[in-house]
């Protein structure tokens, strides 16, 4: 069982979007998990087994306590009623409290695929068939990141302080050496960051209304 479970379309995503946020979880003592969908073999000019290989690094790298590597096509990714059944009973299996996913309105429609499939998988992993030992999960809440904000001009709901895991984030994006990714993800970094004030940030993006047990969670 995991607090924090991304799902995400390919090997680099939660890295470049949201690996600060993980890395701040893991800190913090909580449980961190991600299933990615893909094998990302259709990006940039690496070879499929380069790609795995870089993204078990990213793993490592975030410290996760579980991690899946499914393999659906790679830029040719589709929500449909298979990729549900895949993706809920390892969720459920996780029972996360927390679920974050690409943004429906991302530039890439893997993502954009991948965001549906998380969101219908978190909804079916609260049925009855998915609990072989008879015990409930309702999610707390799922939440979004963005990986290009050309699609998506909207202003994140909510930015994490990243600063201090500027370097780890970093070094887990340099994984994917082949993606060339770590300039490009420090970028959009420094970009939220400025929405709150600090140097480097992370957007996040509500699906629902998240309640405040306590106004402390403001303070």
């Amino acid at each position: 069982m995991v607090d924090l479970l991304a799902v995400c379309a390919h090997p680099d995503d939660l890295e470049v979007c949201a690996s600060g946020i993980f890395l701040k979880a893991k800190k913090e003592g909580r449980r961190t998990g991600l299933i990615v969908l893909t094998r990302g073999e259709s990006g940039g000019h690496a070879e499929m087994e380069t790609r795995l290989r870089e993204a078990r690094q990213g793993a490592h790298l975030l410290g996760l306590d579980e991690y899946h590597q499914l393999d659906f096509p790679d830029a040719g990714l589709h929500y449909d009623k298979q990729a549900v059944e895949r993706v809920a009973p390892l969720m459920r299996a996780s029972s996360p409290r927390i679920i974050l996913t690409l943004h429906p309105d991302d530039y890439h429609p893997d993502h954009a695929a991948a965001s549906r499939i998380a969101c219908a998988a978190a909804f079916a992993g609260g049925l009855n068939k998915y609990a072989s030992d008879g015990s409930d999960w309702h999610y707390d809440a799922i939440l979004y990141f963005c990986a290009d904000r050309r699609t998506n001009p909207r202003r994140p709901d909510l930015v994490v302080d990243i600063t201090e895991e500027a370097n780890q984030k970093r070094a887990a994006c340099a994984a994917h050496a082949s993606q060339n990714v770590a300039d490009f993800a420090m970028a959009l970094s420094k970009m939220d960051g400025t929405l709150i004030g600090v140097p480097y940030g992370e957007g996040l993006y509500l699906h629902q209304a998240l309640p405040l047990r306590s106004l402390a969670s403001l303070f």
